[in-house]
């Protein structure tokens, strides 16, 4: 007898993207929800994709179609093809560059090992300190700068020589001189005493700095205090607060006040350059213009 071949019924164009889970239930691929999302013909079952999921089967149809946009959709495999290529071409005429070992042989042979590091702090040894190259040539132009004002105006004023005198601790200015010097300061006493810094007693950029710093503190009345952690002075205690100071003052009985500061709150560990010094470049901007 003879069987009769019956031809199997052809899958529905749906059933093609479906993959059973279970005998009961049918979970479909993520091709199917982003062609056939909306179509009628997909199976008619209970399971629905949660919000995450379909928002993540969007960006990647998103996705998809960027890399179609841009020419990248085979770019993995033109790079795999061209890596397996490259591959043959070196087992057939031999490698063309260096292998990773070859590289690490000549690395390890052309490196000299380092001096070991050691702490000079634990030592008890002081700090060194190897500025930079830029370092170097910025602080080499500032002296030269520096040098060469200070020869300018050493020649420009031979002829003006001050000195403080250590016996002395009063010197009031008369009338007559303090109406000199208010006529010469022209309303602008900062400036003027700055510009004596610069062209007539120079210091360098940061000592004028400090010692404008300090007059503007007097000038205006707000008055000096030895801010420091270890040395500084008591909570209020300040050098003429709300006293302005300017160049027709007695200078030496500031400076005398200053002292006795000092020795009631704590010396000045900067070297004077919270008192002494700023005190003393005024005194000499004072006689300077007396003098002429």
């Amino acid at each position: 007898f003879v069987i009769a071949q019956i031809p199997a019924p052809a899958p529905s164009p749906s059933a093609l993207h479906w993959s059973p889970i279970s005998k009961d239930r049918q979970r479909p691929s993520y091709l199917d929800f982003i062609n056939h999302s909306s179509s009628p013909t997909m199976p008619n079952n209970n399971y629905q994709p949660s919000p995450y999921e379909r928002a993540r089967l969007e960006k990647i149809k998103r996705n998809n179609e960027r890399l179609a946009d841009l020419g990248l959709v085979d770019a993995k495999k033109r790079v795999r093809s061209s890596i397996l290529a490259d591959r043959k071409n070196r087992r057939r005429h031999g490698p063309s560059t260096p292998t990773k070992q070859t590289l690490r042989r000549v690395t390890r042979a052309a490196v000299t090992p380092s001096p070991p590091r050691s702490s000079r702090r634990l030592k008890r040894k002081p700090a060194q300190y190897e500025p930079l190259m830029d370092d170097d040539e910025s602080l080499r132009l500032a002296r030269k700068k520096f040098k060469a004002i200070k020869k300018k105006t050493k020649a420009a004023n031979l002829n003006f020589k001050c000195d403080i005198p250590m016996d002395v601790f009063s010197s009031p200015l008369t009338g007559k001189e303090k109406a000199l010097i208010g006529k010469m300061m022209e309303g602008d006493f900062l400036g003027k005493f700055e510009h004596y810094l610069t062209e007539v007693d120079t210091l360098s950029d940061q000592n004028r700095r400090n010692v404008v710093r300090q007059i503007t503190k007097l000038a205006t009345g707000e008055g000096i205090r030895y801010e420091s952690k270890a040395y500084g002075w008591p909570e209020g205690c300040y050098f003429l607060r709300g006293t302005k100071i300017g160049p027709t003052d007695d200078i030496l009985k500031l400076m005398d006040i200053g002292r006795e500061c000092e020795e009631e709150w704590g010396r000045d560990h900067g070297n004077g350059w919270l008192l002494g010094h700023p005190l003393k470049k005024l005194y000499m901007f004072q006689q300077y213009h007396l003098q002429g």
